[in-house]
């Protein structure tokens, strides 16, 4: 077990102003630990404000020397050289996979990411940024099976957004929460890249629900592209903006995924084939449905419908056609927009 001195060193070398990433490494391999680096630096940062962040973070960081660090970080020539954590830090050596989003995601969009995040979390630890939308929704689900981890942009001690505050203390009860950034520091532009690049680095694949063609979500996944992290994307719609980038990924060489047996198939994993539902847009066993349900589904798509119109189009009656909508969202096959209308899950 490290010492607290010794993770208090690589706080104090890490924390020096004008002292990154890559100097970082270059310090402690050439003089083979950060306690002997710290006394051929200058102006150092002071031992008293490495000795706060230790305390409080409450012991809770992994600096790369450390068993529990992640051993898939290590493959690379650069890992970050702390983790402060809250919840689980063993999930961090299971396999892992990221599930990433828009975060003005539409209905279909985080219903996706919760199912790919709920059948998923059956063989893998499922990781995400914890923004609003896809991430939220991916995280909600996957905390459920205990297979969580939020990666931060900030310290732990500064929840964003705000409004996950819930989900933020459910994970650290239930899954991990982790960040490279330490408590009480002033947030900026430049945490969202890394932690989307830590993202990348601990996942075996990343999957993309919606992604606009100017947005962080692509710009993470051709991160995991130009890092040989295998990406995968499920298409959207070619009139939702929050899908351009999505498809223009796969019109580029990306895999094409619609189920949580395609990421699985895509990643490596050895499964039993009956033991994932299949997750693509479609219903159960059509010979269990009326003839008018089955109607109804094969009007429905990710693009909204109006009611009326779909009266229209399939000849049955608006109070018959409202009994039949309320049976199918009861059953989650289908949601209603904030405009009233209907679209397939």
């Amino acid at each position: 077990m490290l010492t607290a001195d010794v993770i208090i060193d690589w706080i104090q070398l890490y924390t020096t102003k004008n002292i990154g990433l890559k100097s970082f490494w270059t310090l402690v391999n050439f003089y083979n630990s950060a306690k002997e680096a710290l006394k051929h630096v200058q102006y150092l940062a002071d031992r008293k404000d490495a000795e706060k962040i230790y305390k409080n973070s409450k012991g809770n960081i992994l600096i790369a020397i450390d068993d529990r660090y992640p051993k898939q970080l290590k493959n690379y020539v650069l890992p970050p050289p702390i983790l402060y954590y809250n919840g689980n830090c063993e999930l961090l050596n299971d396999n892992l996979v990221s599930i990433i989003g828009a975060r003005n995601a539409s209905i279909t969009g985080r219903s996706i990411a919760q199912k790919f995040a709920e059948q998923l979390s059956n063989y893998y630890t499922v990781v995400s940024g914890m923004a609003r939308g896809i991430d939220t929704a991916v995280l909600n689900s996957a905390v459920k099976d205990s297979c969580a981890i939020a990666v931060l942009p900030f310290g732990l001690d500064n929840i964003y957004p705000q409004e996950n505050t819930k989900l933020f203390n459910t994970i650290c009860k239930n899954g991990l929460a982790i960040t490279e950034v330490p408590p009480e520091r002033n947030p900026d532009q430049g945490m969202f890249l890394a932690r989307n690049k830590l993202m990348v680095m601990l996942s075996r694949g990343v999957v993309v629900i919606e992604a606009a063609i100017k947005s962080g979500t692509m710009n993470t996944a051709n991160l995991a592209l130009n890092m040989g992290c295998e990406v995968m994307v499920v298409p959207g719609s070619p009139l939702d903006p929050r899908s351009f980038g999505s498809n223009l990924l796969i019109k580029n060489g990306a895999n094409l995924v619609q189920t949580a047996q395609d990421v699985l198939d895509t990643i490596g994993t050895e499964i039993k084939q009956h033991s994932i539902v299949n997750t693509s847009m479609s219903c159960d066993n059509k010979n269990n449905i009326s003839k008018e349900t089955n109607l109804i589904l094969t009007q429905l798509s990710s693009i909204p419908i109006s009611i009326d119109v779909l009266a229209c189009t399939t000849g049955i009656k608006i109070p018959e056609m409202l009994s039949i909508i309320s049976q199918l969202e009861l059953a989650g096959k289908i949601a209603k927009t904030t405009n009233n209308e209907i679209v397939l899950i």
